[in-house]
Parts: structure tokens; sequence; C-alpha cells
């Protein structure tokens, strides 16, 4: 691949994760429940390692580091996160997903790419934490988990006297 085909394609990964950092703080926000905070906080920082991890490569073969901040349409999806997180935990994990969902596709649409074998690791490594967040937050927009850990504990039944 082109040294500078390759930071192009290098810069919009890492611009992605950075636009994802945005709508995990938009989201984190305003996220009540320890246990959502906690995993989308960890989602946070792996995707602010992908940005680190990716600037190596990309300063490497000659390119700019990408900030960690959205551009246009990162700005855009953390503006929509922020506004659909105020209508509780599912609204803000629904947003999440479809945001998880896209950085799904760019990864493995990466991965189709003539990558130098470290450069594919990499990407490989950030895909395989894409995927584990697409898990994590599709399986909580089903089962609710933050439902369960604020139940209040059933005791036996009251026995009338």
């Amino acid at each position: 691949m082109e040294v500078k085909s390759e930071v192009m394609k290098l810069r919009s990964l890492a611009q992605l994760d950075a636009d994802a950092v945005g709508t995990y703080d938009a989201a984190i926000a305003r996220i009540a429940e320890p246990l959502v905070r906690e995993r989308l906080n960890e989602f946070r920082v792996d995707h602010v390692r992908h940005i680190q991890d990716l600037n190596q490569f990309i300063e490497r073969l000659g390119g700019e580091a990408v900030a960690l901040s959205p551009d246009l349409k990162g700005a855009a999806m953390k503006g929509l996160t922020a506004v659909t997180s105020m209508m509780g935990t599912e609204a803000a994990l629904v947003a999440m997903l479809g945001n998880e969902e896209f950085a799904n596709r760019a990864y493995d649409l990466a991965l189709q790419f003539d990558w130098s074998p470290e450069v594919l690791q990499l990407i490989q490594k950030n895909r395989e934490d894409e995927r584990r967040h697409l898990t994590w937050i599709r399986d909580a927009v089903r089962t609710r988990p933050w439902l369960r850990d604020a139940a209040p504990a059933v005791e036996g039944p009251e026995v009338t006297r």
C-alpha cells in the first residue's frame, strides 16, 4: 500500500476513535448506574489507546497525528448521543450501540487492506476491542443489568397471624 494512502486510512481510523471518545464522554456524563458507567469508561479508555497506538504508526510513516477531539461528524455524533442519553440509560446504550456498530464496520473494512504485518496486528487487536464493546452493549440493552443490580432484595413470604 502506498505510504500516503496508508497514512490516510490510519488517520481515518484514529479519527473514528477520537469521535468515539466524544460519544462515550456524552453518555458517561448522563448515566447514573455505576455498572454501566464503569464499563463505558473502560471502553472509552480502549478508544484513547487506539488513537495513541495508531498515531505512533501515522507519525512513523510521516503523517500528522490525530488529536483527541471530534471532527464535524464526531461532534454531531456526540451531540446526538448527549441528547439521547437524557432519556435514560437504555436510550444512552442504544445510541452507543449505533456508534459501536459504525466503528465495527470501519474496522472490518480496514482489515481488507494490504497492511504491513505490524499495522495489521494492531488493527486486528483494535477490532477485537470493538467487537467486545459491541457485544457488551448489545447484551446490556437486551438484559438491562442495571435493573437487576437496583432491584430490592426479596424476603420470604410475609407471615400473618
